[in-house]
């Protein structure tokens, strides 16, 4: 890739150097004219979300996306200005002279940047390019997310891995916690009898129950809304599950993915209820299971935090959490970049840096 790099950019040096000083000066020249007319965007758009009609989230999302285009874009613009004032010249021309560290200061700034501009440049070199513009990207973006029209219709399935759509190509986007949550939890099935009784937690936006019903379990998908995907072998059990008056037979196996931060918080379209409704319907689940039947649990996990959407536990609130289960396992896993989440071997990470993590939990009744 980066001889590739080499290829693709030396030819151009020397007219980016006599270009340099041309486009420096212009900018110098029309720089608050480009901020004008930002401004100018700016209020236009203010003026369209203001009309775009609130009446379907639809709209709104619509309207909002575009917002977000014309603030990217000015950031962008920014950006560029304080690229070219500084010291371009300078890595272009120690590129020229075979500066290796240079090449990789652009390929970096130019990634920065313009995280489109390498993969549209790379795809014309090998004779690929998508028909998707700027526009249909960003729509394209928020069309699979979770506020997009598969989740307003109760179709979303979150994934692990996304694709993130530029400007003529489409690269792999963010790398979510569900790249260990499920391998972590599926690691039970190993344990379980055949048509064992299995309650999975916060069910509707995965697949894991139907996972399990496809593997020949019972299960009961509990939510608040109801579970989208059909199988003999599921049953969607819909409401607060503190109301629930528990199963026709003893559960063999409770699994709880990214679930369990979210009760009595109020963030899912209810009133926020006790502020240990965490604990809560753990202890009452662990009556509903019979002796030795499993908890596969997973959370966020760092500093202990409660905000208005989850909680974030430490050590200690896990353990006051679990209180009754024998726990057996505990992993730790961090994000370590946009794309990478990694196991912690030994003492915990400092959380002090904000970083994001998420512990797997064990254990039996």
């Amino acid at each position: 890739m980066k001889g590739l790099l080499k290829r693709l950019v030396r030819p151009f040096f020397g007219w980016f150097e006599h270009r340099f000083a041309q486009v420096k000066t212009y900018l110098d020249l029309n720089e608050q004219h480009v901020l004008g007319r930002l401004g100018e965007v700016e209020q236009q758009m203010t003026e369209l979300v203001s009309r775009v009609s609130s009446d379907t989230q639809t709209s709104a999302e619509f309207a909002a996306t575009f917002r977000r285009s014309t603030d990217r874009l000015q950031g962008e613009l920014h950006a560029m200005w304080g690229w070219l004032a500084g010291d371009l010249g300078d890595l272009l021309k120690r590129s020229a002279a075979g500066d290796a560290e240079a090449d990789q200061e652009l390929g970096k700034l130019f990634r920065e940047l313009h995280p489109g501009a390498a993969d549209r440049v790379v795809g014309a070199f090998e004779g690929v390019q998508l028909p998707i513009g700027p526009g249909t990207a960003d729509f394209l973006n928020w069309a699979q997310g979770h506020t997009g029209p598969a989740a307003q219709a109760g179709v979303w399935f979150n994934p692990p891995v996304s694709a993130f759509h530029h400007d003529g190509t489409v690269v792999p986007g963010g790398v979510n916690e569900r790249i260990v949550e499920v391998p972590f939890v599926f690691s039970a099935l190993a344990a379980l009898e055949p048509a064992s009784l299995v309650l999975d937690i916060g069910a509707t936006e995965s697949t894991v129950s139907l996972s399990l019903a496809s593997l020949g379990h019972d299960v009961y998908a509990a939510d608040l809304r109801p579970y989208p995907l059909q199988h003999p072998r599921v049953r969607s059990l819909v409401g607060p599950l503190e109301e629930w008056t528990g199963p026709e037979r003893p559960l063999d196996a409770v699994f709880c993915v990214s679930a369990i931060e979210h009760f009595g918080i109020g963030h899912y379209g209810t009133d926020a209820g006790t502020s240990d409704l965490d604990r809560v319907v753990l202890d009452r689940l662990r009556g509903f299971t019979k002796p030795g039947g499993q908890l596969l649990l997973t959370a966020p996990y760092g500093r202990w935090e409660v905000t208005d959407v989850q909680r974030v536990y430490d050590a200690e609130h896990l353990d006051a959490l679990l209180a009754g289960w024998t726990v057996e396992e505990r992993v730790v896993c961090v994000q370590t970049a946009p794309d990478r989440w990694e196991r912690v071997e030994g003492d915990e990470p400092d959380w002090s840096d904000d970083r994001r993590g998420v512990v797997l939990v064990r254990a039996r009744a």
